[in-house]
């Protein structure tokens, strides 16, 4: 299709790590201070090919025995990599983080001043045709790319990508003896296991277990093709490219680690041929239309509702609010009722046993939100679907008096539901929309528990992040199910100015309404052949605004006021204490598998050259925390998704520029100031490093901004400010006044100024607190054995 997605499954069988089982004999003590290496022990540096390379497979090795693995058993981090590498990505090893850091360990404290991108050095490789590196490596110096996390006196260093890697891409990492030890100021040296390493002859004795990683990797039987370069080929490259490397000997490298990012955002749609990938999300939908819109050819939808009914608007408001409501008279009816789905989240084991049916009706232990995995189902080689089991999902459609032929589709934010419509219903119905709401998987009328506090952990599933994933998808995918029931004319025959398929959508997401959002979006732009999409039709897909979202999603949830002690609690119980490096590498290693769904990933292009699929489409609302306690957690603003995960996503979509020419994948999102000129925190950059901020619009006849960043400062803004009228009454009025502006005109305001070409709308709102978020005390923590 193109030359990024020609390289999604590459094809290349690696098995650096066999033979690595047995002991040497020997130890790391001998170092006064070396980077831990020891691949015999599994103490490698992360992320890196020698973690999956030779790892057990998950169904074969449960418990660290050889047996079965039993169904129902979600897969912890470590097993499912593995699993992502067998199963998903053709055994090529491409399953490392985007958004996830480098992890390095030293045997004592080093020098802070030392660790920096001029010694701690980050390569992309580019290979050569087909793949192949029988030629010497060629090199792109990306560390200045990484912000360096390293406290002093510790023995841990993370390196944290500033915008997404690149899928289905290369890199090596080389920590030089330049790095200095805290107590001598002496070099940092490899490990013994390394320094075996850097060999040029092949190794035998003690060391001979180590030859295969020092060893080439060939793709054929006369050993001249090099399929990967093991760790002496790579070593004499970084040598031979030392005006780039700045590596001149092996004297030089005190530790090397290689990784290939994640391929499991991509799925071929002809199995034997890997230049049908596609998106995951674009297969999806694919699905959800169903092969009567020309979809997935697996499955036909019917595309009815079921279940209808049609409470009075005054009612349905007195039954969500709890106590008799009078409805916003923009309101004219409302209507209840279930759209046709599927639940996606099917056991590997339960499909491993029955292969043969896509639609697993009926199958004791097939529909498994924990230990469950998207997993496509295929005709031949031809993919057709995905293995499900048919689930109606419930929604509720509000009707406007007076409508304006478009939809907004609402999402709810983490422990709510979709009747939290009911808080932004009254502004949009004011300006003419329909507004439909479903529930988020594993919340609601669509959750396990009753109580909520445990939806959102069941959502996260920490310690399965399959699980984790699978969810985002399956909250795009219900969403695809809503979109194109409308479309068809599902809804053709209720009350009240119905939607229909010639109606504009909008959507409207709110915390993890915005995360699911960031992958809808991505999954329902109108994809072409030639090129791909354009800024042109990018320009003419379904618009979206997002409140609070947030990327680099593990760490987000790890660093968030609200969940992060529940979740360091769970992990607790389990023997993964907080800062341990136990503890690093679960998040890194989470973060690895999830990454494919995370919305930062979202914004990375197609194809070089071509603008992000959320260019252009975008308002992304903040609640900016100004007050800090000494330890520097928020005390008011955001105190679920923290500022730096909410801006992390954005600057991936409108900050790249700083990476040079051709690398500013959103050109017109920038954070939009007040009318005044000020910003509350600046953090987007041009290419010349100047700040990416636009003016807001003014007036409704501006012509932009049409995208952008805009964070709300106000001393009442909460995460939930968007709906919640208790907690936030000034920053609620100022949010959705922006949203209907957005909505209506597609311009992005500074909802402060009111003027006679800027007029303030009055908005309805529900006196009720909506939006809290709920926490358990300690979160189960699954993926056990």
């Amino acid at each position: 299709m193109n030359n990024f997605l020609l390289r999604i499954l590459i094809g290349v069988s690696l098995a650096l790590a066999a033979g690595c089982s047995t002991s040497t004999g020997v130890n790391d003590t001998a170092s006064p201070n070396a980077v831990l290496f020891a691949p015999t022990t599994g103490t490698v540096p992360l992320p890196n090919i020698l973690l999956t390379a030779n790892a057990a497979n998950p169904f074969l090795n449960f418990s660290g025995l050889v047996q079965l693995r039993p169904a129902g058993r979600p897969m912890n981090p470590q097993e499912a990599m593995a699993y992502v590498n067998q199963r998903e990505v053709g055994g090529t090893n491409a399953v490392s983080g985007l958004n996830a850091p480098i992890y390095i360990r030293f045997s004592r404290a080093v020098l802070p001043s030392t660790v920096n991108s001029s010694t701690v050095k980050v390569f992309r490789i580019t290979p050569g045709a087909g793949g192949l590196e029988t030629a010497p490596l060629s090199f792109t110096d990306v560390s200045a790319a990484f912000d360096y996390s390293y406290t002093a006196g510790s023995t841990d260093l993370q390196l944290f990508p500033k915008f997404p890697l690149e899928p289905a891409t290369r890199y090596v990492y080389v920590v030089t003896e330049r790095v200095k030890d805290a107590a001598t100021g002496g070099n940092v040296i490899g490990s013994v296991y390394f320094e075996a390493l850097k060999s040029t002859l092949p190794l035998g004795g003690a060391f001979a277990a180590l030859e295969p990683i020092r060893a080439n990797v060939y793709s054929d039987a006369t050993h001249t093709q090099v399929a990967l370069s093991g760790y002496a080929k790579t070593m004499d490259d970084l040598i031979a490219a030392a005006s780039v490397t700045t590596v001149t000997s092996r004297n030089d490298i005190a530790l090397i680690g290689r990784f290939i990012t994640t391929a499991a955002g991509f799925i071929p749609t002809d199995a034997s041929d890997t230049s049908t990938a596609i998106p995951v999300e674009s297969a999806l939908r694919s699905f959800a239309a169903g092969a009567s819109l020309g979809g997935l050819p697996g499955k036909t939808w019917t595309n009815a509702v079921t279940g209808v009914a049609h409470p009075t608007p005054d009612a349905y408001y007195s039954a969500v609010l709890g106590t008799a409501t009078t409805a916003p008279a923009s309101i004219t009816s409302v209507t209840t009722g279930n759209i046709e789905s599927a639940d996606l989240s099917m056991d590997p084991v339960i499909v491993n046993a029955n292969p043969g049916s896509m639609d697993l009706t009926g199958i004791t232990g097939a529909d498994n939100p924990e230990a469950g995995v998207l997993q496509p189902f295929r005709t031949g080689t031809q993919l057709t679907g995905f293995y499900h089991v048919p689930r109606n999902i419930p929604f509720v459609y509000l009707a406007p008096t007076t409508p304006n032929g478009s939809v907004v589709i609402f999402e709810h934010g983490i422990t709510r539901q979709k009747e939290d419509v009911v808080a932004v219903a009254g502004a949009l119905t004011a300006a003419g929309f329909g507004v439909v709401a479903i529930d988020l998987p594993l919340h609601g009328a669509l959750a396990i528990h009753t109580s909520s506090d445990q939806w959102g952990v069941d959502f996260a599933a920490p310690g399965a992040p399959l699980a984790t994933r699978t969810n985002v998808q399956q909250a795009a995918f219900n969403l695809d199910r809503l979109e194109f029931t409308i479309r068809t004319g599902g809804f053709a025959a209720f009350a009240g100015a119905p939607p229909s398929q010639n109606s504009q959508f909008k959507y409207v997401g709110v915390s993890l309404g915005s995360i699911v959002g960031a992958y809808y979006l991505a999954g329902n732009t109108t994809i072409g052949s030639s090129p791909l999409y354009s800024q042109t039709t990018l320009n003419a897909d379904m618009k979206g605004l997002l409140s609070v979202p947030g990327g680099r999603l593990a760490y987000l949830f790890k660093d968030s006021p609200s969940f992060g002690a529940s979740l360091n609690a769970g992990l607790a119980q389990r023997g993964i204490i907080a800062g341990t490096p136990t503890y690093l590498q679960f998040f890194l290693l989470t973060q690895s598998v999830i990454d494919p769904v995370d919305p930062a990933t979202m914004t990375t292009p197609l194809a070089f050259g071509l603008p992000s699929r959320l260019s252009g489409r975008l308002l992304m609302q903040e609640a900016t925390t100004t007050s800090f306690s000494s330890s520097g957690t928020a005390l008011n603003g955001d105190q679920v998704i923290p500022n730096f995960y909410t801006r992390y996503f954005g600057n991936a979509l409108g900050g790249r520029g700083v990476l040079g020419a051709g690398f500013d994948v959103a050109p017109g999102f920038a954070q939009v100031t007040y009318a005044n000129g000020s910003l509350p925190v600046l953090f987007m950059l041009n290419t010349n490093g100047t700040p990416k901020t636009a003016a807001p619009a003014i007036s409704a006849a501006a012509t932009g901004p049409t995208e952008g960043y805009f964070q709300f400062n106000q001393s009442d803004v909460t995460h939930s400010f968007l709906i919640d009228a208790v907690h936030s009454p000034v920053s609620i009025q100022l949010g959705q006044r922006q949203m209907i502006y957005f909505l209506t005109t597609g311009l992005v305001i500074d909802p402060t100024v009111v003027s006679q070409t800027l007029p303030k709308t009055t908005v309805a709102l529900p006196k009720e607190a909506i939006g809290a978020v709920r926490v358990p005390r300690t979160m189960k923590i699954l993926g056990g054995r």
